[in-house]
């Protein structure tokens, strides 16, 4: 992401922090020093009030992380991949690459970070309530940071749960319309929907309180609420990335087999291979190429160009093409089928390709784009034989 700074990795998944994470530190401190906390601690100085805020803040981005971990966590005990995470200044993001398979599977890594919120939140209120001092003038600067650190984590988590798509509450919708339903595109559809009406009554709220004077607190608010709403329309936009399925319906009355679209399986790429290898046979300039990968000579899955454009350039010499492999990217389908089957396939399977088999017989790769290229030729050539057909009948 541009503007981020690499800070370390931490199991394997490189963590960083994006510039308008100092925004959100300075805002944040700056309204604990001299809000949250003399409201609360009225003995403390100055000094104490921005110690302590400096220190809730930094264990609150630290939360962040743990919270994103989580979600990464969770991910790659499901088979996906984890490009890193980024702070932010709305909190963090986890980079997934790839989309859970099933239902169950997308409700556990959206829940895992407010979980992990949750967990940090309940052990910090409880030490407090457990260990507080009994008089207010006896609250040490110690007592105070853990007390709004867990606060605060139980908020995070509460707010994160929020159905508002892609927030997690939303992302959990999403896995309980699609386990119902079955349909990934009506479940985004719904999650969506129910996002728009959370984000347009948080911007209300946001207005309600410049209304009522607080104008910072309202105006940040109204930004969160934009904010994500814009967020979750890219999403959304993104999935909706490929062939239309309304025009996807406009040609299934042509329901031509398969075999058709196919071409010829490309130059298979050892799984053993680095990418810095590969990148010194040169790459394709389609980010959305299906690259076949094999070990020892047999087909074992797909990787797209785009996944070669996640590799820091320091990792390229130590990454294989098989760990950017995902195992799911090999499935085959009849050569007979029609083409419509073979976009639902794609779709139910989230891949780009598929294998296209006569049998026992390999008859090579289909993609999206092989699809789209042979329904405009057939159209293209049924334009001609009527335009044909019909100077004929008007010649004597």
């Amino acid at each position: 992401m541009r503007g981020s700074i690499k800070l370390f990795s931490i199991f394997g998944i490189p963590v960083d922090i994006n510039a308008t994470w100092l925004i959100a530190f300075a805002l944040i401190t700056w309204s604990l020093a001299t809000a949250a906390y003399p409201s609360f601690f009225g003995f403390w100085s100055t000094t104490q009030y921005w110690i302590a805020g400096v220190l809730t803040t930094i264990l609150l981005f630290t939360s962040v992380l743990a919270h994103e971990l989580g979600h990464s966590l969770v991910a790659v005990s499901q088979g996906l991949r984890v490009r890193g995470i980024t702070l932010l200044l709305f909190g963090g993001v986890s980079k997934i690459q790839g989309k859970a398979t099933r239902p169950r599977n997308e409700f556990l890594i959206a829940f895992a970070g407010p979980a992990v919120s949750l967990a940090i939140g309940i052990v910090l209120v409880l030490w407090w309530v457990n260990f507080r001092p009994i008089y207010e003038d006896q609250v040490k600067l110690i007592h105070g940071v853990i007390f709004f650190t867990g606060w605060m984590n139980i908020l995070v988590a509460g707010f994160n749960m929020l159905p508002g798509y892609p927030m997690d509450g939303g992302r959990v919708l999403r896995s309980a319309v699609w386990g119902f339903t079955g349909d990934t595109e009506r479940a985004s559809r719904v999650a969506f929907r129910v996002g728009r009406i959370v984000f347009y009554l948080l911007i209300g709220w946001g207005v309600w309180q410049i209304l009522n004077g607080d104008l910072m607190g309202g105006i940040w608010v109204i930004f969160i609420g934009w904010f994500l709403m814009s967020s979750a329309r890219g999403e959304i936009e993104g999935e909706q990335e490929g062939l239309d399925p309304d025009a996807i319906h406009k040609f299934e009355k042509l329901d031509f087999e398969l075999k058709r679209a196919a071409r010829p399986m490309p130059p298979m790429l050892e799984s053993s291979w680095s990418v810095e290898q590969l990148l010194s046979h040169g790459l394709p300039g389609n980010p959305m190429t299906s690259m076949p990968i094999a070990s020892q000579g047999e087909l074992i899955g797909f990787i797209l160009r785009r996944d070669l454009d996640f590799v820091p350039p320091e990792h390229a010499a130590q990454t294989s093409l098989g760990e950017l492999m995902n195992p799911d990217s090999l499935r085959v389908i009849s050569a007979y089928e029609p083409v419509h089957e073979a976009l639902k396939f794609m779709d139910h399977y989230k891949v780009n390709q598929l294998v296209v088999m006569d049998g026992d017989y390999v008859v090579g790769i289909v993609t999206r784009e092989d699809i789209i290229k042979a329904m405009l030729n057939i159209r293209g050539q049924d334009g001609l034989l009527k335009r044909s057909d019909t100077e004929d009948r008007s010649n004597p």
